[in-house]
């Protein structure tokens, strides 16, 4: 039975090349942008596409690296908050306006009202990053492997749809041929040559293109691009060890890697478009590659300020919660705040075998220190988080 990656059998005609050159300094200028092979973006290149290609690249390579060299904890707890922040910006370029933090509240069951429309519509968002999140790149870019996802409904996420976003006037037939269309090994094969953000430009202009941001979701497709650097390598598809932690995941949602996952896309591309909203314009040749890569360097730089900020804190926390006896949780307690992007004292309670009690202590008393923020505004059943 052929694989469903059958274009990387070595001697297939699909095969890809080696990676385009960066003109170097002094050479003479490439050429315009311009659109090639149905209006792909691999090339060639003009200069403030390449400068703007370097500082992306270079961004995403040291983010990938900080997050290779940190813990399991800070690791999961960045790709928590993040996805967190990516499912809160993709809605807005749906036209959804929500606040992030009412949406971490919402999506960790500790909201103290009832979600308002807009926040109903983002909430199935989070759960659609947090799935494309877990699973590895090799198993995203083929329309069966990409659909079977759908049937995952046995969950407490009642009503979730990999196709968010899509048109409702869409049935199974035509989401499935245009599927195929988007995913086409050779459609594939065009932007694989080209620089890994390039070709994740290109994937979301061709995404557009099709008209599978109408079928399936524009939400689904920028998730694929920001895999697009870890399914061409320039980035780790990391998933947490045998020894790493575990805990209970959110009331809301769940999932077979939630959240100890360590890996997921290192690039949140909706982010980079916070504030520049009139830039996401894929359906446009003209100027998209640019606008792409300047908002992955943004959101790569939102990244590296959430990692420092997580890495200083586990330094903070590990000298609060140092362990004076044998039987000492503090560095579970420790990785548990780290994890969790909202922490109550009865998760934590519950998670680490604690009493009610003692974990309202411990939290009251690291609010206290100013090691975890209060995020509830709440007398009682209060919210916590670390960042």
């Amino acid at each position: 039975m052929m694989s469903e990656d059958w274009w990387d059998v070595p001697g297939n005609p699909y095969s890809p090349t080696k990676t385009q050159p960066i003109v170097p300094p002094g050479a003479p200028p490439p050429l315009p942008l311009t659109p090639q092979d149905g209006g792909d973006l691999s090339g060639p290149y003009a200069s403030a596409d390449l400068l703007a290609l370097e500082a992306a690249s270079a961004a995403l390579a040291r983010l990938d690296c900080g997050l290779a060299g940190s813990s399991a904890a800070v690791a999961a707890g960045w790709i928590n908050r993040m996805a967190i922040e990516e499912a809160a910006a993709s809605a807005r370029l749906n036209g959804i306006l929500v606040d992030t933090a009412d949406l971490r509240l919402l999506a960790w069951d500790s909201l103290d009202r009832a979600p308002d429309p807009d926040l109903a519509q983002a909430l199935p968002l989070y759960d659609l990053v947090r799935r494309i999140a877990a699973r590895h790149p090799r198993h995203l870019y083929t329309p069966r492997r990409l659909a079977a996802l759908d049937r995952i409904r046995q969950t407490r996420a009642a009503g979730f749809s990999l196709w968010n976003g899509a048109a409702e006037d869409v049935d199974a037939e035509e989401r499935w041929a245009v599927l195929q269309t988007a995913l086409a090994p050779d459609a594939l094969t065009r932007f694989r040559p080209a620089p890994a953000l390039i070709g994740a430009a290109a994937f979301l202009a061709h995404w557009h293109q099709v008209r599978a941001d109408r079928s399936a979701g524009a939400a689904l497709g920028r998730l694929l691009a920001a895999w697009w650097p870890a399914r061409q390598g320039l980035v780790q598809a990391r998933r947490s060890g045998p020894g790493d932690p575990t805990f209970e995941g959110s009331d809301t949602f769940s999932s077979p890697t939630h959240p100890a996952f360590a890996g997921g896309p290192v690039l949140m591309p909706s982010i980079g478009f916070l504030g520049h909203a009139m830039e996401y314009r894929p359906d446009r040749q003209e100027g998209w590659l640019l606008a792409f890569l300047n908002a992955a360097t943004r959101s790569l730089a939102r990244g590296e300020v959430l990692l420092r900020r997580l890495r200083l804190a586990e330094g903070q926390l590990a000298e609060a919660l140092r362990p004076r006896r044998s039987t000492s949780r503090g560095p579970q307690v420790a990785a548990f705040l780290l994890a969790q992007p909202v922490v109550t004292s009865g998760r934590l309670a519950h998670a680490l075998g604690m009493s009610g009690t003692a974990a309202r202590t411990l939290l009251d008393g690291l609010h206290r220190d100013r090691l975890v923020l209060e995020i509830s505004g709440r007398d009682a059943y209060r919210a916590y988080m670390v960042e």
